[in-house]
């Protein structure tokens, strides 16, 4: 008895140990994941300058704001017009059905009605209902319906594309307008800090401390920042202007998004540009068939009804005929051989397109990768430089009263942190920026933003 509780004892002991154990692993690996995570994701330094907001609501906010544009409402009417068109040709194989009236009245008459051999009675009006159903047309209804389903498809990649491009640029016009603002606002605080210095060190000259020459060099420095924050403020005006235009929204209270950027790589997906390229290459093939067909044979059946002279009463005449119609070239001179070897070079010079632009896709493609990949490395090195450079003007805006005080490394620290900071604004935007183009590259841009164009 005594062992089974010893031995029961130590088996409570391990599953407890396992169970910490375990909950400390689960727990670290958590924060590691969490660690992953604000490393790689966009703005998340700056949240002390200024606030940030989810994906979810960036998301949502660039969703609402691009369905109301004109390119995607022009994309949208153009796959209408030809889904329209591929509807119009897939019933070119249904017969078609037709009436005529036939009023015929003798305006004037020069016959002999007794030795003419033209009939009697010339007046006529009848009625005629046909019906004619094509069989075989060498192919021609057939390549017109591939011809406008590849138009149709086509139309689809490039609405696809529009809706693509159009987050491309209401992500550039967010970013770009909420970095110059942030920008000119620190600028301009740090311009009036500086301010007081520009006295200081007049005094020093003034009081015999300081060489005249150092107030001439803080001065040509304390300009340069004046005209830096001058033309902030310049593209910040600009940039404003351009998001209140594109998003019909006043430039009020906007964040920065904090966008997760995972590691990415080269893939094998092709891009729009690509797409479309095949989808041209399709349709030029089916015009050759297209151009072949107009040189082979045509059948098929035709039936007409026809009734008589419907204006008389007394005379009810009538009848029906039918039968097969026949049409073939028999020698055209050599214009059907040029004519198919055209469109035949203008499919094989298409299709040479396609491997241009797959190429290109392949260079963009490496260049996107190597651009996050690069933000990603030196976003936190920026951001480490931008700190630094922000402490050391302090402890050099703290030695004013000493002697050995350098005016000109006090207006360079407080020109080198707006440059810094602007670098790492830009280092956040270049990799956001970069995601995107990324994304659109592969056409994952539209499902990543989460809609349905």
């Amino acid at each position: 008895m005594f062992n089974f509780l010893k031995y029961f004892y130590c088996f409570i002991c391990f599953c407890l140990l396992t169970f910490f154990l375990n909950k400390n692993v689960a727990a670290n690996s958590n924060n590691f994941v969490s660690e992953a995570k604000n490393r790689d994701l966009t703005f998340s330094s700056v949240r002390s300058l200024k606030s940030t907001i989810n994906q979810f609501e960036y998301f949502n906010f660039i969703r609402a704001s691009i369905i109301e544009q004109p390119e995607y409402a022009y994309a949208l009417s153009n796959v209408n017009e030809k889904d329209m068109m591929l509807r119009f040709q897939k019933r070119n194989r249904l017969p078609n059905l037709s009436l005529s009236i036939i009023n015929d009245k003798v305006i004037d008459r020069d016959v002999d009605d007794l030795t003419s051999i033209r009939k009697r009675q010339d007046d006529s009006f009848d009625v005629v209902v046909e019906i004619e159903q094509p069989i075989y047309t060498g192919g021609s209804i057939s390549s017109k319906i591939d011809i406008a389903r590849s138009e149709f498809n086509l139309s689809k990649t490039d609405k696809e594309s529009s809706f693509s491009n159009l987050i491309l640029d209401a992500n550039r016009i967010y970013l770009n307008a909420i970095k110059s603002d942030l920008l000119y606002n620190y600028g301009n605080d740090l311009l009036n800090e500086l301010n007081p210095y520009l006295d200081k060190v007049k005094d020093r000259v003034r009081l015999g401390i300081s060489d005249p020459i150092e107030l001439a060099i803080f001065s040509i420095k304390y300009n340069n920042l004046y005209s830096k924050v001058q033309n902030l403020k310049t593209l910040k005006d600009q940039n404003i202007g351009i998001y209140e235009y594109f998003f019909k929204a006043e430039f009020k209270d906007v964040s920065f998004p904090e966008v997760f950027v995972p590691h990415i790589e080269n893939s094998r997906k092709i891009s729009y540009e690509v797409r479309a390229s095949e989808l041209d290459y399709e349709s030029k093939k089916d015009q050759v068939r297209l151009t072949r067909s107009e040189y082979l044979p045509q059948f098929g059946f035709r039936t007409r009804y026809t009734n008589y002279d419907i204006d008389d009463s007394e005379i009810s005449d009538s009848d029906i005929r039918g039968g097969v119609f026949f049409s073939a070239p028999l020698f055209t001179f050599g214009r059907a051989t040029a004519k198919i070897s055209s469109a035949k070079a203008k499919a094989n010079a298409t299709k040479m397109s396609i491997d241009i632009e797959r190429k290109a896709d392949e260079v963009k493609e490496n260049e996107l990768v190597n651009v996050v990949i690069s933000s990603l490395n030196t976003r936190n090195e920026y951001y480490r430089s931008y700190l630094d450079t922000k402490e050391q003007r302090k402890i050099i805006g703290d030695r004013l009263d000493v002697v050995s005080f350098s005016t000109d490394a006090l207006a360079n620290s407080y020109i080198e942190e707006l440059s810094l900071l602007e670098n790492v604004l830009e280092t956040e935007i270049t990799l956001l920026h970069g995601y995107f183009m990324f994304l659109h590259q592969n056409k994952e841009l539209v499902s990543f933003i989460g809609v349905q164009p």
